[in-house]
């Protein structure tokens, strides 16, 4: 076989190159628009998750892999606008009067995944957290992709299975989980579904609690925020 040109050879090379770029340019990401809550929230939140692990250990941790939050939106963004997205969340914190920000703790759920739930303690859905979340999905719809699967996700080392709902639940956040149907919460961790409701049936004192930050993370598995962007 005779050798290629070496022109040919350079086109090729460039065009490999272009290719390369391209796919790393449009790889989708999960991204989950939060506010972290403040210390009493977490240690709450911690304490209900370590009961959790005390009946499912194969579950998730609360720690740096998985953070304390309240969802205000997700989405599939291309890993490419990832400086221009942390950019805008910042104007939207810079915006917003985080300090002053009062939410209140109001319960438990549980969302059931066959044999098991993930539980969460519900917020009241105060006009002012509704607010912002419009702002929030009206500032990230430009950097919106459609057709995000698992590997759109942050792998995590727990030993349980993908949840493959997240997949489309992402892709259908701003329809379905904003304004009249938003349930803010927090996540506290998996557990056997008998558990989950028996503890739901059990008094719950409501309390309140501040607001620390409005963050931009990436999803992993039940829908942790996994990994802070913007560091």
């Amino acid at each position: 076989m005779s050798a290629m040109p070496a022109a040919f050879l350079a086109s090729a090379i460039d065009l490999a190159g272009a290719a390369s770029v391209q796919d790393k340019r449009d790889k989708l990401v999960a991204i989950n628009v939060l506010l972290e809550p403040d210390r009493r929230m977490i240690r709450t939140a911690v304490a209900w998750n370590a009961r959790l692990r005390e009946q499912m250990p194969e579950g998730f941790a609360l720690d740096q892999t998985c953070r304390a939050h309240i969802t205000l939106q997700q989405l599939y963004v291309a890993a490419s606008d990832r400086d221009q997205i942390v950019a805008a969340v910042k104007a939207l914190a810079a915006a917003a009067n985080l300090s002053a920000m009062k939410l209140m703790a109001t319960g438990l759920y549980h969302t059931p995944l066959g044999l098991f739930g993930v539980q969460g303690i519900t917020i009241a859905p105060s006009k002012e957290i509704l607010a912002l979340q419009a702002k929030v999905i009206d500032a990230m719809m430009r950097f919106r992709r459609s057709d995000g699967g698992e590997a759109a996700f942050v792998p995590h080392p727990s030993e349980m299975p993908f949840v493959s709902f997240l997949v489309p639940y992402v892709e259908t956040f701003a329809e379905t989980q904003a304004g009249d149907r938003f349930n803010p919460h927090v996540t506290t961790g998996a557990g056997p579904l008998p558990w989950l409701e028996a503890r739901e049936r059990e008094p719950f004192t409501p309390f309140t609690f501040g607001v620390d930050a409005l963050a931009v993370y990436k999803v992993g598995n039940f829908g942790t925020a996994s990994d802070k962007l913007g560091e």
